[in-house]
């Protein structure tokens, strides 16, 4: 950090008592020394190239190891820069220390957009007790805390508004929870569809659908999340293959967990038999039926809500769990069981024959990190993950790449890899990197429509300029390949033959094919974050 907001050596010692195991932050004089103190202590530290990025890996980090990441910000406007990433996990509630100068104020107004907690140390005698404090918040209601930190010379500082304290839990009011119950009771095709803010709740609805004989469902933020049940439908909307999508239009009750019911979800509102009864619970009373009709809304939490239907709900029943269900889930949920036509132009790969061969090429332990946007589609419905902590849904363009990294220091078991699309790695070119310093081991595949083509050529913008990615790449210490067809995925086996320690990019020309995203081009994506 800078000689004013320099990181006390206090705290940065404090920091491994904390099990804190990898801290984040950016470029500056300090670096080295930091380094060091932490090494002693088994702590990584990972420097990226801009506070956003750093903010996206924290995040991810967070999210997908369930332990408490440490963010350093070591200029005045750290905060305001690094937001953007800060708010790519923001509904996943994640664990994160956010260690800054006293003068964070350009930034406070994003504080509640980061969903962040605000503390400060005045006095570096009480740093121990105070970081301490700041790191058990985080933790225990998982979610962003920034602690100011006040130079030895600094008047005592104080946050806009004083110290925020986060509100508990809302418990859903017993009479509705009661007509929940009735509507279940009652159900002979229920199926339960879990959005992120219910992603903690897991195991609870789980159970709850035994009971019910509800299907289960997920939006695209939670793929992964019921991986090993029988009764797992897949992604409910733009994502579902045929055989599930009838499967849901055939549902008399449908009970949408922690999801927003948005038109990704939904199909623009056609996926639901107008019959169907919809309920919708939620942990934001705003959010109950804000973009999909609902019969009935549940504000409370979701475990809290799910473990009192179980009382409720004492007998077991078939409901939608019949063996010709089954089946059909078995031989139709997944998009390489139901095939597709491939999209051929010279020179060019379909990206879902891309996705496909990865799949079978890359080992099963892997944690597959998307953006929002049309790479979502070949990515999700060909490459395979094996649970809810082996995917994660990065909203924002331009920070895939970075997440990819916190993601792959979260979980070293797995492989880590990022599919992206062209302009959001030119966009995060800096991260390059950052992963090949650190040495990351990433697969990062990027899906460019446009390079290397002629004007007008069918499959591609016309305007789009022709990108050397591999110079770029190149030039941040990146190996690269260029994948054209299917021969040229040996570089994969290769690199995973080997020690495979550092990232390698692949350059996919592939061919133009919306073909899941053609139908909602035009959908409105302001509720990206609860989907």
């Amino acid at each position: 950090m800078t000689r004013q907001s320099r990181l006390p050596g206090e705290i940065a010692n404090l920091l491994p008592t904390l099990d804190v195991r990898t801290v984040f932050g950016t470029v500056n004089g300090d670096c080295a020394r930091l380094a060091a103190e932490l090494a002693q202590h088994q702590t990584d530290l990972i420097i990226a190239r801009h506070e956003a990025g750093a903010a996206a890996m924290a995040a991810v980090h967070a999210r997908i190891s369930g332990q408490l990441a440490v963010l350093l910000l070591d200029r005045t406007y750290g905060f305001a820069a690094a937001a953007p990433g800060l708010a790519v996990t923001r509904h996943d509630h994640v664990p994160i220390l956010v260690l800054g100068p006293h003068d964070q104020t350009d930034g406070m107004p994003l504080v509640g957009t980061c969903d962040t907690l605000v503390q400060n140390l005045q006095d570096l005698r009480q740093a121990n007790a105070v970081v301490v404090q700041a790191a058990r918040t985080a933790r225990d209601h998982q979610r962003p805390v920034l602690l100011r930190i006040a130079s030895q010379e600094a008047a005592p500082c104080s946050a806009p508004g004083g110290e925020r304290a986060p509100s508990p839990a809302p418990v859903a009011d017993p009479a509705v929870v009661g007509e929940l119950a009735g509507l279940l009771a009652q159900a002979q095709r229920p199926v339960f569809i879990v959005g992120r803010g219910a992603a903690r709740a897991a195991e609870a609805l789980e159970r709850l659908a035994e009971r019910t004989g509800a299907l289960l469902a997920t939006s695209v933020a939670t793929y992964g999340l019921f991986t090993a049940s029988p009764w797992h439908i897949g992604i409910s909307g733009a994502l579902a293959t045929p055989d599930m999508a009838a499967i849901l239009t055939e549902a008399d009750l449908v009970v949408a967990w922690g999801c927003s019911l948005d038109p990704w979800t939904t199909r623009r509102g056609t996926l639901f038999p107008a019959q169907a009864h919809v309920a919708q619970i939620d942990i934001d009373p705003a959010a109950l039926g804000l973009h999909h009709r609902i019969d009935l809304g549940v504000a409370g939490d979701a475990a809290r809500t799910a473990e009192a239907l179980q009382q409720a709900l004492p007998q077991t029943r078939t409901g939608y769990r019949t063996e010709p269900v089954r089946e059909r889930i078995a031989t139709h949920s997944r998009w390489k069981d139901v095939g597709y036509q491939p999209a051929l132009a010279a020179g060019r790969i379909d990206p879902r024959t891309l996705s496909l061969l990865l799949d079978t090429i890359l080992p099963a332990e892997r944690t597959l990190t998307v953006e929002l946007g049309t790479t979502m589609g070949p990515a999700i419905s060909q490459l395979q993950v094996p649970d809810a902590d082996g995917f994660c849904l990065i909203p924002t363009p331009g920070l895939g790449l970075a997440g990819a990294v916190g993601a792959a220091l979260a979980r070293r078991d797995r492989l880590a890899i990022a599919v992206l699309d062209i302009d959001s790695t030119l966009m995060a070119a800096a991260e390059l990197e950052t992963a090949a310093r650190h040495r990351v081991p990433l697969l990062i595949v990027v899906h460019d429509d446009s390079a290397g083509a002629e004007p007008g050529a069918p499959g591609t913008h016309a305007t789009d300029p022709a990108v050397d990615l591999a110079l770029i790449a190149a030039a941040h210490g990146c190996p690269s390949a260029v994948i054209r067809r299917p021969a040229d995925l040996t570089v994969v086996s290769e690199w995973l033959a080997g020690p495979h320690d550092y990232p390698l990019l692949l350059h996919a020309q592939v061919t133009r094919n919306d073909w899941w995203f053609e139908d909602v081009t035009t959908l409105s994506t302001g509720a990206w974050h609860r989907v």
